[in-house]
């Protein structure tokens, strides 16, 4: 029951990320911190840069220790409109 209520009372999707490595989310936390934005922002502007085509992540295995295609899990956990 509790799903179909978040579903309906987010207007936007609600995505979870799966096996991101906690070294990388606490350093990109504390950098936007230092910068005085959210991590959220950061992330919604990568993902506008990317469906506008500005940006292109490159595999870097060095960096990741999960492929791109398997490092996000696209499973959505709620949806709005």
């Amino acid at each position: 029951m509790p799903s179909r209520v978040l579903a309906r009372i987010a207007t936007t999707g609600i995505y979870l990320l799966h096996n991101v490595p906690r070294d990388l989310q606490r350093a990109a936390r504390v950098r936007a911190g230092r910068e005085g934005i959210t991590l959220r922002w950061v992330l919604l502007q990568a993902l506008r840069e990317y469906a506008a085509g500005t940006w292109a992540p490159q595999p870097d295995e060095k960096s990741c220790g999960v492929p791109l295609a398997s490092a996000v899990d696209r499973r959505v956990v709620g949806e709005g409109a």
